[in-house]
C-alpha cells in the first residue's frame, strides 16, 4: 500500500517509514518546521521516504491538499494519516476525495466541531454541561440570561485550549466581544458557551484498533486545569491507580461518549471528563488524536507502548506491541508555563526523586509572554512511582524546586531597576 502522511510536529519522534514497514511505500507532506535545520538530523528523519515535500507554509493551506491530489494522480495512495488536530478534517476531506477508506468527514466534524459532538452526546443520553452555539451577541446574551455567570465561550474547532475564556462579568463580557469582532458580522462567530462547572478534571486517553479498545486508561489533573497554564499556573496530570473506585466509572463514560459518535475504526482518543463538586461524572469532549501535553510519554512509562505506533502500525496491517491490562507503573506529568518577563535563570538538571525526565524549553535571556495554549511551557517533567499519590508527591516536589531555581525579571522589576531616584 501507499500512505500518504501529513505532518506538522517534529519528526524526530515520528518514525512513519519504520512504523508503516518495508512492504508498504511512505508519502510525506511535512511543515518544514517539524525538520531539522541540522544537515545530518534532517537527513535521518527523512529516511525512507518514497517522496517528501517540505512547505513553509503548510497551516491550512489548501495548496497542500492539491498538491496531495496530483500526487495521487501520478501514483495513488490507499491511506492517508494524519496524527494533528488540525489536519484531522484536512485528512478527511482527502479521503473523500481519493476515494481511501479511514475516518470520513462526517466522523472527523463529530470529533472536530464541539457544538455536533455535544447534540450527538446529548441525544445519546451522556451526560454534559448546558450548552449553545454563539453566533451573534444575542446568542450570548440568551444563554447568561438563562444561565448566569460564568460561562464558558469556546471556538467549535478549537484545540490546545487556544481561545477558551470562563466568562465571569459584564467586564469579561465586553472583553470577548472586543476580541471576536466576527459577532457583529452578518456570517457570525463559529462559537460555543457552556454553563461553567466547578469540577476536577480527568481525561481518558487510548486507542482502538478494528472496532476494539486496546487501552482505555484515565488520568486526574487534580486541583489543576487545561486553562491554568494560560493563568501563569502549572499544570499536573497523573494515572489513576489501578483499584481507584473511579476509574470503571470514567471508562464507562468514555465508552458511552465514543458509542455516541460515528468512530472510525482504528483511532487514538483524547477524552476529557469533569468530576463536579457533587460528586457527578460530566463529559467535556474528545478528541480523535493522541492528547498532548506529554500525555504520550506518560503513557509510554505506564504501559511500555507508544500509541502513535500502535496506530500507525495498525493501519499498515503490522504486527503491534501488546498493550498490559493495567500500568506496569503509575506516571505522571507537570508542565511549568511561561510568564511575562525575561527568563534569567533557569535550572539545568532536576535533583529530585522520582522524577523520571527533566526538559527545559526556553533559554536564560529568552522574553516570555503568556502561555497561549494548554501545552506551553518553559519547564517540564515526567515522573513515576509505584501509586498515584507517591507520583504526585514528586511532581509537587519538583514543581517548588523549578519555582525556587528558576528567576523571570517581570516588566515590573525592569521598571523599577531603570526608575531614576527621586532627589
Amino acid at each position: 500500500m501507499r500512505f500518504l502522511v501529513l505532518n506538522r510536529t517534529p519528526l524526530s519522534g515520528r518514525r512513519f517509514p519504520e512504523w508503516i514497514g518495508d512492504r508498504h511505500e511512505a508519502v510525506l507532506l511535512t511543515d518544514a518546521a517539524a525538520v531539522s535545520a541540522a544537515p545530518a538530523v534532517r537527513a535521518k528523519q527523512l529516511a525512507g521516504y518514497a517522496h517528501v515535500e517540505i512547505a513553509p507554509d503548510f497551516h491550512f493551506n489548501p495548496l497542500m491538499e492539491q498538491h496531495a491530489l496530483e500526487l495521487h494522480r501520478e501514483t495513488p495512495f490507499d491511506r492517508v494519516i494524519a496524527l494533528s488536530e488540525f489536519d484531522i478534517l484536512r485528512a478527511a476531506r482527502l479521503r473523500g476525495l481519493l476515494g481511501v477508506p479511514g475516518q470520513d468527514s462526517e466522523s472527523a466534524s463529530a470529533f472536530r466541531d464541539k457544538l455536533r459532538m455535544k447534540q450527538l452526546l446529548e441525544k445519546s443520553g451522556v451526560p454534559v454541561a448546558p450548552y449553545a452555539p454563539v453566533c451573534h451577541l444575542d446568542d450570548l446574551l440568551g444563554f447568561v440570561a438563562e444561565h448566569g455567570f460564568p460561562v464558558v465561550v469556546k471556538p467549535r474547532r478549537g484545540g490546545g485550549s487556544m481561545g477558551v475564556r470562563v466568562i465571569r462579568d459584564t467586564d469579561g463580557l465586553r472583553a470577548l466581544l472586543a476580541d471576536h469582532r466576527e459577532l457583529g458580522t452578518d456570517d457570525g462567530a463559529q462559537l460555543l458557551a457552556e454553563r461553567y462547572i466547578e469540577h476536577e478534571l480527568f481525561h481518558v486517553d487510548g486507542i482502538v484498533t478494528d472496532g476494539v479498545p486496546r487501552l482505555m486508561w484515565p488520568s486526574t489533573q487534580g486541583d489543576t486545569s487545561c486553562l491554568d497554564i494560560m493563568a501563569g499556573k502549572p499544570l499536573h496530570s497523573a494515572l489513576l491507580d489501578a483499584g481507584d473506585p473511579l476509574r470503571e466509572p470514567l471508562v464507562a463514560i468514555t465508552r458511552e461518549a465514543l458509542a455516541a459518535l460515528p468512530s472510525p475504526g482504528t483511532f487514538m482518543f483524547h477524552a476529557e471528563v469533569f468530576r463536579d463538586t457533587a460528586g457527578r461524572l460530566v463529559f467535556n469532549e474528545v478528541a480523535s488524536r493522541m492528547g498532548g501535553g506529554m500525555i504520550e510519554q506518560v503513557l509510554q512509562l505506564g504501559f511500555g507502548v507508544t500509541l502513535p505506533e500502535v496506530y500507525v502500525r495498525s493501519l499498515a496491517g503490522n504486527a503491534v506491541p501488546q498493550i498490559p491490562a493495567v500500568p506496569q507503573r503509575i506516571a505522571g506529568l507537570s508542565l511549568f508555563p511561561p510568564r511575562p518577563g525575561t527568563l534569567v535563570e533557569i535550572p539545568g538538571e532536576c535533583p529530585v526523586p522520582g522524577i523520571t525526565a527533566y526538559h527545559r524549553h526556553a533559554e536564560a535571556g529568552t522574553v516570555l509572554g503568556t502561555a497561549r495554549t494548554s501545552v506551553e511551557k518553559i519547564g517540564s517533567v515526567l515522573a513515576t512511582g509505584d501509586s498515584r499519590a507517591e507520583v504526585e508527591a514528586s511532581l509537587a516536589a519538583a514543581l517548588d524546586w523549578f519555582a525556587r531555581s528558576t528567576v523571570i525579571r517581570t516588566p515590573e522589576d525592569e521598571l523599577a531597576a531603570t526608575a531614576v531616584p527621586a532627589v
